[in-house]
């Protein structure tokens, strides 16, 4: 059984991989939001089946991520927006590290509520919305 886990985790990634070869700019942002979210996910679920060496493998892959979005921020040509991310992302890692050392339900719910809805908003950013652009032709 953890092989196939094993192969499952190793398709997933190759696949990520292509992806991010494959992707613009703001494809490359909804990505990380996607991996941010789903590390967050697995943090979670090995909280609460008390595993920590998960969760603090899975927290330390989430504030990486956080720290390329950080990055990507141009403060310049996104001002008052890029300036508020900033904020939002420090907020978010400061929590990531509290729940470190301090791990309960409630920030991990916290957290989660963060990320969605800038997960989803990139996604509509970047995914073609066909049924819409077939019908104005």
């Amino acid at each position: 059984m953890d092989n196939m886990n094993h192969y499952s985790n190793k398709a997933y990634h190759h696949y990520q991989a292509s992806n991010v070869a494959l992707s613009s700019p703001e494809g490359l942002i909804a990505l990380l939001y996607s991996e941010l979210l789903f590390s967050l996910i697995l943090s979670k679920e090995a909280f609460l089946i008390k595993d920590s060496v998960a969760m603090n493998k899975n927290i330390s892959k989430s504030v990486e991520i956080l720290v390329e979005l950080m990055g990507s921020l141009n403060i310049e040509k996104g001002e008052t927006i890029a300036l508020n991310l900033a904020v939002l992302y420090e907020y978010i890692a400061g929590k990531l590290l509290t729940l470190r050392c301090q791990p309960n339900i409630a920030l991990f719910n916290e957290v989660i509520q963060l990320i969605t809805p800038l997960k989803e908003a990139w996604e509509k950013i970047t995914t073609p919305d066909i049924p819409q652009k077939m019908a104005m032709k």
